[in-house]
């Protein structure tokens, strides 16, 4: 069987791994359009400054040999530009063609393009991939004011590393916090206080309308009429689902490209995973893109193994997101906000929880703030909709953990369900 993987991901590594502890037989090709190995994406900010380089095998998922190991023809530095369904091939941009009997989508995403007018000037970056990266890696000699577009994950870490590498640093965000999606608005304040610890100039509730300049930027004006003189811009406003591909080839796409329960297209023959699959999610009951690398992994495996014939479901997933900015941490899952559900929370010596608990007792979300060693328990919970109408009133103890349910499974007879 002929075997090719779009797109060079944490879903197209594990995929290779899946089928391979199945399969040493069938021809197996990863075709991407950058010359390198799988590599963190997390990383970039620490690579624009120097904390970590491409020479580091930490900067990569897998080590270099890894393609050799597995038996894998890796097509390095080539775009995909067309799916032919009905031949079973992929076309290249140097037009050669690819024959495939199963063809797996784990492209990601491609970086949203905000309608601001003068991003084509000089000194203007985005930052989701090595390329932007090394751009402006390069570039930092020449500025000394950056302003960041964008507060989530990318933006906040992009701001926090070029603070800590002395540059002036605005970052201006439309909602009223930063990262929006993944925290409320008492644990976005534990960053808010941390990033201006740090230096960074907040602009919330604000947009950039256009950036302006001869040939370089030199002033950003914002959607209030501020404008800001700055020689740097970075770009992070979000990544959307890397459809093209798969709406020109006629697949069924809406946000992302829907799956089945398989993981598996509206074409029988090719499968999705990944940031650019619109697959099940637990928490909301319904299918959309999550983009977050645990579940990249989890649907590229999954994936895999229903290429090989042998129907494994993947059984959902749900929103899960950590980062560190200066000395805060926080992981948070799930919904994080809500009219509807029970809230517990509480904040005290410089910590946050937060859980929220839907009518049948079943952990939708939560948020922990500079104390998270507990995540994996909450992620448990979640994952398996287990009942926490017996256990939940211990939730906000400081000491909450696995010991307090010893007891409580014992009577139950659920011991065997957390082994």
């Amino acid at each position: 069987m002929k075997i090719v993987i779009v797109g060079n991901s944490v879903a197209a590594i594990n995929a290779i791994e899946a089928i391979r502890e199945k399969d040493k037989i069938s021809s197996v090709a990863v075709v991407s359009d950058e010359n390198y190995r799988a590599y963190s994406h997390p990383l970039l900010p620490n690579l624009v400054i120097g904390e970590v380089s491409r020479s580091e095998d930490r900067f990569y998922y897998r080590r270099s040999d890894f393609y050799q190991k597995n038996k894998v023809n890796a097509i390095l530095g080539k775009r995909v530009v067309k799916i032919n369904p009905k031949s079973k091939t992929i076309e290249l941009d140097n037009t050669e063609k690819v024959e495939y009997d199963k063809l797996l989508l784990a492209c990601g995403g491609k970086p949203a393009k905000p309608p601001i007018d003068g991003l084509e000037l000089e000194g203007v970056h985005t930052l989701t991939n090595i390329k932007g990266a090394d751009k402006l890696r390069k570039d930092l000699k020449n500025i000394n004011h950056c302003v960041v577009v964008g507060a989530g994950l990318i933006g906040s870490k992009v701001a926090e590393k070029l603070a800590k590498k002395k540059v002036k640093v605005t970052l201006v965000e439309l909602a009223r916090r930063v990262l929006f999606p993944v925290l409320d608005d008492k644990g976005a304040d534990f960053i808010h206080k941390e990033l201006k610890r740090l230096g960074v100039n907040l602009i919330l509730n604000d947009s950039v309308k256009a950036l302006d300049g001869s040939n370089r930027v030199e002033q950003v004006v914002l959607n209030s009429g501020k404008r800001i003189k700055a020689d740097g811009v970075v770009v992070a406003v979000g990544v959307s689902p890397n459809i093209d591909l798969a709406k020109d080839a006629g697949l069924k796409v809406d946000k992302g490209v829907v799956v089945n329960d398989y993981m598996q297209t509206s074409d029988e023959s090719i499968y999705a995973a990944g940031d650019v699959a619109q697959a099940y999610d637990v928490v909301y009951g319904s299918k959309r893109p999550i983009p977050i690398l645990p579940l990249a992994a989890r649907q590229g495996r999954t994936s895999a193994l229903n290429m090989l014939g042998m129907d494994v479901k993947y059984k959902g997933g749900f929103p899960m997101n950590s980062i560190t900015i200066g000395k805060t941490s926080f992981i948070s899952m799930g919904i994080v906000d809500s009219d509807e559900l029970e809230i517990l929370s509480f904040e005290r010596d410089g910590e946050y929880r937060k859980f929220l608990i839907d009518e049948d007792n079943r952990l939708k979300g939560m948020i922990l703030v500079n104390n998270v060693e507990k995540a994996g328990m909450f992620n448990w919970m979640i994952q398996n909709k287990f009942d926490v109408s017996w256990i939940k009133d211990a939730f906000l103890n400081s000491d909450f953990g696995w010991k307090y349910f010893n007891k409580a499974f014992r009577v139950l007879r659920l011991d065997r369900k957390i082994k």
